[in-house]
């Protein structure tokens, strides 16, 4: 009669010593006779392996073990890592979506943000051409008025009877008003250099009137 250690009859059931052990302590009388001890180690014949076979086959006739409360634990564990993986991966893609996104909107930003601010450029082009013609043509206009009053007062003065000679050589004497030239003014800082995009676009949608106040 052939006789098997406890391990090698686990290896060939494909079960854990544990479970095997256990069935023979649920198969205890029936196994006994079949049952033997040499140094601490338990031995098993072969009729007690065919009985454990046979024991330990299911419904289905797959073998079986009830595993050891480590190996559930260990298992629950298992499931929970696999579960924490794919709510990590759908998290992440669930990230690298809204970045995406993101991405999309700040790029939409800066477009609408540079296209106002070529906008408000070419306004100011035009407003400050406008402004330096206007104000070119008063400063013309106010030279010619000084002018004409210096030529004025001569003619008045010419007019007067030669008793007052000596004042009206005074007069013709007098220098006409200097006319300096004009020149444009002095440009503002624009409000919105070197700010960031939201201080911009603060700027340019609730105070306009920042940029309207000089030409720059």
């Amino acid at each position: 009669m052939k006789w098997l250690k406890v391990a090698q009859v686990a290896e060939d059931l494909g079960v854990s010593k544990a479970a095997v052990y256990k069935r023979i302590k649920s198969l205890q009388e029936k196994l006994t006779p079949h049952l033997r001890q040499e140094n601490g180690k338990t031995f098993v014949s072969t009729e007690g392996f065919n009985m454990l076979q046979q024991s330990m086959r299911s419904k289905e006739g797959t073998l079986w073990e009830d595993r050891p409360a480590e190996t559930k634990v260990e298992t629950t564990l298992n499931q929970h890592s696999t579960e924490s993986l794919k709510l990590n991966e759908t998290f992440n893609q669930l990230v690298d979506e809204m970045k995406g996104e993101l991405k999309q909107k700040n790029q939409t930003i800066d477009k609408l943000l540079f296209q106002m601010e070529e906008d408000r450029k070419r306004q100011a082009e035009e407003r400050q051409r406008t402004d330096t013609i206007i104000m070119k043509l008063a400063h013309d206009l106010e030279a010619t008025r000084k002018s004409a009053l210096a030529i004025e007062a001569k003619v008045d003065a010419l007019a007067k009877p030669l008793s007052q000679e000596i004042k009206l050589k005074e007069v013709l004497q007098k220098p006409a008003p200097e006319v300096r030239p004009w020149e444009p003014p002095v440009k503002a800082t624009n409000p919105i250099v070197n700010k960031p995009w939201y201080k911009k676009l603060w700027v340019q949608v609730f105070e306009p009137w920042k940029l309207r106040q000089q030409p720059y």
